[in-house]
């Protein structure tokens, strides 16, 4: 359940709403909707007239000042201390066609940290009020002696995520995209018994926007490609000339992929740090059986 702005102003939103929805030839929409995060899906089409102001209910608060409109076209309604609704109108009729992106961030830097929606204009309805929620991200499950924190080195060892060869590393070379607002400090990599990490330290170059690395990829040249889990070492959003310490943990790729990768890490506003020519460490010698 919401627990957004009071009950009472909701009402006198949505009662106002329909009722001049319903004085004109649309139709007043009630709609749910969910926001994933994921940049490769189009945006929620809602439907807004010049006529009927279309109210948005936010699951969670939203930064007011981040909403971004073509305010030429379409109206932005204060709703004063309420930062969970949004109340948006044309300004004229849209034509056919005719689409605006609706953008908003959320306040609390978890992911999804945007929503996005495509306003346009329907000959016989309107969406009059929008419920908005976020798809949760889905924790993978681990295994018992994953769950049971390492508190001392041999762990690593009696647990299985490091040989008797150590840990054998390798540098990350720097990398800076002026295009995405994002570049990384040198960094390292580390090859264990079936895993792979990478450490590096991304900065957003980009104002006013903020950053949260949620999801990487690793690609070898002869094609294979590894999702990655990504971790944190601050919660919440990267700002404008600030820097996040990023760990990336996969599995170990096959034998035929070689050890020259692209590493790309992607935030929740689709800019992507892609860092060519990373090589991971060599695999340790096979340990005799004892």
């Amino acid at each position: 359940m919401f627990q957004s702005a009071p009950l009472a102003v909701v009402l006198v939103l949505l009662a106002g709403t329909v009722a001049r929805a319903q004085a004109t030839a649309r139709e007043p929409r009630q709609r749910t909707v969910t926001v994933t995060g994921n940049p490769a899906e189009p945006p929620h089409e809602v439907h807004v007239s010049d006529e009927t102001p279309s109210v948005f209910l936010f699951g969670s608060e939203i930064r007011k000042k981040s909403v971004r409109v073509d305010t030429t076209r379409i109206r932005v309604v204060d709703t004063g201390e309420q930062s969970r609704l949004l109340m948006v109108q044309a300004v004229n009729p849209l034509g056919e066609g005719e689409r605006h992106e609706l953008e908003v961030e959320f306040a609390d830097g978890k992911t999804p940290a945007r929503a996005v929606f495509a306003l346009v204009a329907h000959p016989s309805d309107v969406d009059a009020f929008v419920t908005v929620a976020r798809q949760q991200p889905v924790t993978p499950a681990c295994p018992a002696e994953v769950r049971a924190a390492v508190r001392a080195p041999e762990d690593l060892l009696l647990l299985g995520y490091m040989g008797e060869s150590g840990v054998p590393t390798a540098e990350i070379p720097q990398e800076t995209d002026d295009a995405q607002g994002l570049e990384s400090a040198r960094g390292v990599a580390y090859r264990g018994k079936g895993w792979l990490m990478f450490q590096v330290a991304i900065r957003n170059l980009r104002g006013p926007q903020p950053w949260v690395p949620t999801e990487a990829t690793l690609t070898s040249k002869t094609g294979e490609k590894l999702r990655g889990r990504v971790v944190r070492e601050e919660q919440g959003e990267t700002p404008p000339g600030e820097a996040v310490r990023v760990l990336v943990v996969t599995e170990e790729p096959p034998a035929g992929a070689g050890r020259v990768f692209i590493l790309e890490v992607s935030g929740a506003d689709g800019r992507t740090l892609a860092i060519p020519r990373v090589t991971i460490p060599a695999p340790t010698k096979k340990e005799p059986k004892r």
